[in-house]
């Protein structure tokens, strides 16, 4: 689970880095790009076309939603952006679930569950094979950005646009090529999810949709090495907690008393900085 968060809370970051705003719709792109990888493997049987399928309708849905939402409203009040974010989230799960229907649907793969041990601790090849890929994914993304010059432009960006822009940077490439990454990642998580649990649903993107924002504030806005640590120490402290608390509150209850008391104690994240 802390590895699905961070790969929701990575293009949820991406992002927010770049244009300051909480894109909450990201998680209706996830949910859009499993039914869609959903879809691919029903169709073919290839898991590889599956997760292609779920990354190329994932980066389609992200591209539109910036070029025909976002960026003709990028100078009105973030407030109203995140807004106008939170409808888009509405309507993308509504959407599918009027066309794909109500009802979980089983994805169910060739890929054979077992069990290995090491030491004592047990874990499934689905864990594995969902670990492997999000952390393999967040390593070259973070790779990109800090080796790469379009990850320098993109960080340039951040810092400030107007200066970036006057040392000859192609703002709209860089902000695309963000909400490329950011979308891929939903998508893939979408499918990863879907295997995992061998079943995606209408509304699977509700509970990622706050837990990606609270992994965010845990590992620091705009910092990729914090929101892949973030997302796994999200993940091993719910599951602690549910262990031993699990009977006077539910599981998402402990999420949110972590972000209360990081907010109270150290509001920037643990690896982010004060501006």
């Amino acid at each position: 689970m802390g590895a699905i968060y961070s790969a929701m809370a990575l293009g949820l970051t991406t992002v927010y880095g770049i244009l300051k705003i909480l894109h909450i719709a990201h998680a209706g792109v996830y949910v859009v790009g499993a039914y869609f990888g959903f879809l691919a493997y029903a169709l073919t049987g290839n898991i590889l076309i599956a997760f292609a399928s779920a990354a190329l309708s994932s980066i389609a849905l992200g591209l539109i939603i910036e070029r025909l939402i976002y960026l003709p409203m990028i100078e009105r009040p973030k407030h109203v952006l995140l807004a106008i974010s939170i409808a888009i989230f509405v309507l993308l799960e509504e959407l599918v679930a009027n066309i794909a229907g109500h009802h979980p649907k089983g994805f169910y793969t060739s890929i054979p569950n077992v069990t290995f041990e090491f030491g004592g601790i047990a874990i499934t090849s689905y864990q594995a094979l969902v670990i492997g890929v999000v952390y393999t994914l967040s390593i070259i993304v973070w790779l990109v950005f800090s080796k790469t010059k379009v990850g320098l432009a993109s960080r340039a960006l951040i810092q400030d646009f107007e200066v970036t822009e006057s040392m000859g940077v192609n703002k709209g490439r860089i902000i695309d090529f963000n909400f490329i990454v950011g979308s891929m990642l939903a998508g893939i998580a979408g499918v990863l999810v879907g295997i995992y649990y061998a079943t995606i649903w209408p509304y699977m993107g509700d509970p990622v949709a706050y837990k990606s924002l609270i992994v965010i504030v845990l590992g620091g806005f705009g910092s990729i090495p914090g929101v892949m640590i973030g997302g796994l120490l999200l993940g091993v402290a719910e599951s602690y907690l549910i262990a031993f608390l699990g009977r006077f509150l539910p599981r998402d209850a402990f999420a949110f008393i972590i972000l209360i008391l990081l907010l109270i104690f150290r509001p920037q994240g643990l690896f982010g900085r004060t501006e």
